[in-house]
Parts: structure tokens; C-alpha cells; sequence
């Protein structure tokens, strides 16, 4: 067989093993309906906005790229987001395992490797198609699986030889490092990886290299001059502080989960031997890519404390280790066969804990099952295993109540228990703007989608500006992005005319006396004044009941 013929059938194998993981793992969240509102108001002519005017622009999506991506999708084929976003997100995981190939084919093992490196290839792609986070966020209808792309396409090329003095691969490079900053805001690391290589690379690629980092600029310039702020609203809604008692035990329970205590020790055993060699300092890309990677995970796990999503920011490690661990154990200089065999145990024990879990959680399906959903899984492996599952499980039930790592068939049953209830999208249009109709919830992102035209004030502070910047009150028990409470005068202040009934009827009073645009600008003036005050009415507006 040929080379070309030999990575193709490596590759198609494992596309193939990643379609399944996704049909297996298919799940949309809530909280992916508060993108594709934002979208929704766009098509509409209102702007990427959360409420129509009056209501002045906030930014509570984090994700202006796959909102781009997710809105020429609808645009050229009339296929709306909810139907689009999972098969895009496994389009783009497809890529994510062409980087990853490309990685573990092209590094510099030494001679001796060559005859082993189809199978270290394949095995690397096994891992990476067969891991539950992987083909988690192959859905969802979150950026996940985009950003996962651009980190990973960023780390392929950036460790290139050749991508300082080919401008053709240097403007690639450059562009994923853009999407990455605009599908995310901690992607603008990458842009940030690429500056300091453009600052070295030759006259041609540096230019190419910096050429596409003009789009998150504009972005970022476009951003403050229409929302008023250098960061997304959601920023100030989830911050409270470093949390890394939080952050700590998100990191460990997902090294356990998908034993990559096998990788840390192969990083360890390659750290040491080049310690023994000496030598040079290491070459700059290699730097750079694990400098970006490394604050990415220090961010997430030192400061914020993890991730409501299971690991969604973890993502992009799975197939940067599992690719990179051959090449660490060659250069640590392990024999071929030593490391294949390390690879595969690799492989293997990144499976029990995992889908276990989802074995036992898999045919749950009320909300009043998965709720707080903690699933403790060493009562269910074999003794070798359940020493190791034990920490996993403390870890998992201390991190789930806080609504950190909360896993993924709780966030399916839950969209799955709104569908059930709301009523459908071409039914909540029936409600018009022009009445000015106000719905408070905490859980905004389904509603948003089927209510259209209704303004819903966003309890949490996601998409509000005032209760994103007001002090929660105190707490037992800390929660990852629910801490905020929104003030009742606030809420008042827009009169409430709009619920939805337990039965999932959606309910509208009409006022006694209408609210008009007037009002809801006074309101937005006068509390954005006071943001951050203690609680009380603002001056100079009359009372309003919240809704009967």
C-alpha cells in the first residue's frame, strides 16, 4: 500500500469511529439557543442584539465566529442553526482529526521509528476518535468544536519547519489563529503565539503571518463601539474572583477520567532526558505552541475554576496528546516497541472511567434523573481500576452541586424536557414586538429561540448588562456563572407582562398602561448609572408591579 494510500485508510477509520461517537453522544444545550437568538435578531434587522430596541446591545454570546459561520450557513441554504450547528461542529471536528494525523505522521521520530510509524499514527487517531470528550463536542451546538479546529490547526502549523519562510502556510496559520480570536476571546492567545513567530519569520510569511489578525482586530474595535465594552458581557456575568479550589479538581478529575497521567509521565520522562542531553535552547515554535496551550489551561484552571460544560475547554487537549506522545516518548529515547506498547495502554486506559459513566448514565431521562447528575463510577470497575476511580468520584461530586463539569446527558435531558414544554418557534412568533411584551427567566436560551419577539431579562446576567455588574449576594454554596441575582426594582422597572405557565402555555397580560420605548430607555439609563450599587429604586422613575 501506499504512503498517501496508508494515511488515507488511517484517516477514514477514524472519521468513521468519530461519526459513530457523535450519533452516540448527539446533544444540543441550552444555552447554544442564546447564539442562534442573536442571530435570529440579526436576520431580523435588529443588529446582533439580545432584546430589540429600545434595549440597548449586549454581548452574551463569547462566540462572534461561529455565530459568522452558523449565519452563511442559514443564509445561502435557508437551514436555520438548530439543524445546522452539530453537523457543521462534526464538519470541523473531521479537520480537527486531519491536524491531528498530520502531527502524529510528521514528527521527527528517529530512524529506527519509520516501520512503526503507521501503527503510532493509528493509534494516536484510535485515542483521539474514541474519546468522550472528542465526540462530545462534536455536537452540542456550542463553538467548541471550531475553537478545538483552531488550536489544533494552530499547533500543526506552527510546527511546521517551513512556515517562517513559506508565505502560502504562514497565511493558513495566521487565519486559524483569527478564527481562534474570534470564536473565542481566549483565542486571541493564538494571536498572540503568532505575533511573536511572526517576529521572527522572514519578510514574506511575517506579513502573511499578520495579515489576517486585521480581523479580530476590527472585531475587537467593532465590539467597543457597539456594546460599549472591550470584553463580552458574559465576562463580567461569570467573574467573581479566582477559584482554584475549583480549577484543581476539574483538572484532576479530568487527568483521571482519560488517564492522562500516562502523558504527564511521558512529558516527565522526556523533560528529564533533555535535561541529561543538554544542548541548545529549544526551538522557538515548539515554545510558543506550548506556552499558548499552557496559559489557555492555567486560565481556566487557576482563575475560572473550571467549566460548566463537562471539559469543553479541556477540548483541544485530547488530540495534542495523543499526538504529541509518540514523538515525546522517541525523544526520550524509548525503543519503538516500548513506545507503541505505551500508546496503546494509553488508549485503553482512557476508556473505563469515561464510558462507564456514560454507560450508566446513558438511558436516563427526566429532568427529575439527571438533575445535579453525579454518577459515581468505581463501584463499577474492576479492582485494579477503582482505587483510581475513587478520587474521580469525590472529585466529580464536589465539582457537579457548584455546577462545575456538569455532564453531558444532564444538559441533554434538560433541552430535551424545554422542547417538550415550550411551544415550537413558528408558534412564539405569533407574538408580535409592537406590544412591547417583557418575560423574565433564568434559563434564556430555548425561550429566546421560540419567543422571538418577546424581550426576556436574563436573571443570571448572561445577556444583561446591569445584572452581569451587580454584587451577588451571599452565598453557602459558590456556583459557576449563577451567582448573580437580579435586582426586583430592576426587573420591575420594565413591567413583566409575560410567563410561562407550568403546562408550557406562554401567558401575556396586557397592561394598564402600555410600556413604551420611552420607558425602556429611562429604565436602561438609569440602572446602568447604578451598576454595582447596593439595591435599591432608582430615582426619578414611578413604580411598576413586576407582573400579577
Amino acid at each position: 500500500m501506499s504512503r498517501r494510500a496508508l494515511v488515507a485508510s488511517i484517516y477514514a477509520a477514524a472519521a468513521v469511529l468519530a461519526w459513530v461517537g457523535w450519533r452516540e453522544m448527539w446533544f444540543l444545550t441550552d444555552d447554544a439557543f442564546i447564539s442562534f437568538r442573536y442571530l435570529s435578531n440579526a436576520f431580523d434587522g435588529r443588529g446582533l442584539v439580545w432584546n430589540p430596541p429600545p434595549f440597548l446591545p449586549v454581548e452574551g454570546y463569547t462566540n462572534f465566529g461561529w455565530i459568522a459561520l452558523l449565519g452563511a450557513v442559514w443564509a445561502t441554504t435557508g437551514i436555520a442553526p438548530p439543524r445546522a450547528a452539530n453537523a457543521l461542529s462534526f464538519a470541523l471536528g473531521l479537520g480537527t482529526l486531519a491536524f491531528a494525523l498530520r502531527i502524529a505522521w510528521r514528527a521527527r521520530l528517529p530512524a529506527r521509528f519509520e516501520p512503526w510509524r503507521p501503527a503510532l499514527a493509528a493509534l494516536a487517531l484510535l485515542g483521539i476518535a474514541t474519546n468522550r470528550t472528542f465526540v462530545t463536542w462534536l455536537s452540542s451546538g456550542l463553538e467548541t468544536s471550531l475553537f478545538t479546529l483552531c488550536v489544533v490547526g494552530f499547533a500543526c502549523l506552527a510546527l511546521e519547519r517551513d512556515v517562517a519562510t513559506r508565505p502560502g502556510r504562514a497565511l493558513a496559520l495566521g487565519a486559524l489563529a483569527a478564527a481562534g480570536a474570534l470564536t473565542r476571546p481566549d483565542g486571541w492567545l493564538l494571536v498572540l503565539g503568532t505575533a511573536v513567530l511572526a517576529a521572527r519569520a522572514a519578510r514574506p510569511a511575517a506579513l502573511a503571518l499578520l495579515a489576517p489578525l486585521a480581523l479580530p482586530v476590527a472585531h475587537l474595535l467593532w465590539r467597543r463601539a457597539f456594546y460599549g465594552e472591550w470584553l463580552p458581557n458574559t465576562y463580567y456575568a461569570k467573574q467573581l474572583g479566582a477559584w482554584p479550589e475549583s480549577g484543581l479538581r476539574y483538572a484532576a478529575s479530568f487527568a483521571v477520567e482519560y488517564a492522562l497521567w500516562v502523558w504527564l509521565a511521558a512529558a516527565g520522562a522526556w523533560a528529564v532526558a533533555r535535561v541529561r542531553r543538554g544542548g541548545g535552547p529549544p526551538a522557538l515554535a515548539p515554545v510558543v505552541v506550548a506556552a499558548v496551550v499552557a496559559a489557555h489551561f492555567a486560565y481556566y484552571t487557576l482563575r475560572v475554576g473550571g467549566d460548566h460544560f463537562e471539559y469543553r475547554v479541556y477540548a483541544h487537549l485530547v488530540p495534542l496528546a495523543f499526538a504529541s506522545f509518540a514523538w515525546l516518548l522517541a525523544d526520550a529515547g524509548a525503543s519503538p516497541r516500548a513506545t507503541a506498547a505505551l500508546l496503546a495502554a494509553f488508549v485503553a486506559l482512557s476508556w473505563p472511567i469515561p464510558w462507564m459513566h456514560h454507560a450508566l448514565t446513558r438511558d436516563l431521562a427526566t429532568r427529575e434523573e439527571t438533575h445535579v447528575l453525579v454518577a459515581p463510577v468505581a463501584p463499577h470497575l474492576p479492582p485494579p481500576l477503582r482505587w483510581l476511580a475513587a478520587p474521580f468520584d469525590r472529585w466529580q461530586a464536589w465539582l457537579i452541586p457548584r455546577h462545575v463539569c456538569m455532564r453531558h446527558r444532564e444538559h441533554a435531558v434538560y433541552l430535551r424536557s424545554l422542547e417538550a414544554l415550550l411551544p415550537s418557534r413558528d408558534e412564539g412568533a405569533t407574538l408580535s414586538w409592537g406590544d412591547r411584551d417583557v418575560l423574565l427567566a433564568g434559563n434564556v436560551g430555548l425561550l429566546g429561540w421560540v419567543l422571538p419577539n418577546v424581550a426576556i431579562l436574563d436573571m443570571v446576567g448572561l445577556n444583561d448588562w446591569v445584572v452581569a455588574r451587580t454584587p451577588p449576594p451571599p452565598a453557602a454554596l459558590r456556583k459557576m456563572a449563577h451567582e448573580r441575582v437580579a435586582p426586583p426594582d430592576y426587573l420591575a422597572c420594565y413591567a413583566p407582562n409575560t410567563v410561562v405557565a407550568p403546562n408550557g402555555d406562554v401567558l401575556v397580560q396586557r397592561r394598564a398602561e402600555p410600556l413604551d420605548d420611552a420607558r425602556i430607555a429611562a429604565c436602561e439609563r438609569a440602572w446602568r448609572a447604578r451598576a454595582g450599587e447596593p439595591i435599591r429604586p432608582p430615582p426619578g422613575l414611578p413604580p411598576r408591579e413586576a407582573h400579577p
